[in-house]
């Protein structure tokens, strides 16, 4: 089976989306976790546990983004279909977080995953 290039380059998209929400949150956390709709605290001590949460969260986009876009380049469609699938973890428990911190929000994150699947249905040459 083969797969249309398309796949794959949206497979980079994402990976790239990936590593630049992973950028802003280590170097914006507050403005991150703002975008998020997440409360910023302004005690000193849950400011900063805080930040350094949401920049743990960002090394964590980066170098998931990153390992896929290695993945991407390596022009193997179904080991890129792969770790697509393993990234699905990152959205489904986001979506978890989300509405557990804030009580909603999960949509955002939820919306991810049906988009990745039909990414890996390509990437696999199931449209073939």
């Amino acid at each position: 089976m083969s797969s249309h290039p398309n796949f794959a380059a949206a497979g980079l998209f994402l990976s790239s989306t990936l590593v630049l929400l992973g950028l802003n949150g280590m170097a914006r956390p507050a403005s991150h976790l703002w975008a998020l709709q997440f409360p910023v605290p302004v005690e000193p001590a849950a400011r900063k546990l805080s930040f350094a949460l949401m920049r743990i969260w960002g090394v964590r986009n980066f170098a998931v983004g990153s390992l896929l876009a290695l993945i991407w380049r390596t022009g193997d469609d179904r080991l890129l279909a792969h770790g697509l699938a393993a990234g699905t973890a990152l959205a489904v428990t986001d979506g978890f977080v989300s509405r557990s911190l804030i009580g909603g929000g999960e949509t955002q994150h939820w919306m991810v995953p049906p988009v990745l699947a039909v990414i890996m249905a390509g990437l696999y040459g199931w449209f073939d």
